[in-house]
């Protein structure tokens, strides 16, 4: 993650994050990583489609209602 403040989407929809990270995602280049913080169900609602080939899913519960989210784009092979 270049930048050192990491954003929060703990507001938006999942429909709304999911635009969002797609966007985000198909301009990330191969080998680099997004990351954000997302709500319990954002978490849920996207654990299972970013979990899979090209991507590598991390996530962790910092708060009560609060996961610190971790997208790598891996290399194609």
């Amino acid at each position: 993650m270049a930048n050192t403040e990491i954003p929060d989407y703990t507001d938006l929809t999942c429909t709304n994050l999911m635009i969002k990270l797609k966007i985000l995602l198909k301009k990330l280049p191969n080998g680099k990583k997004i990351g954000f913080y997302s709500n319990r169900e954002q978490y849920d609602n996207i654990k299972k489609p970013f979990d899979k080939n090209p991507y590598q899913f991390q996530g962790e519960q910092v708060g009560d209602n609060k996961y610190l989210i971790s997208i790598h784009k891996n290399m194609r092979s």
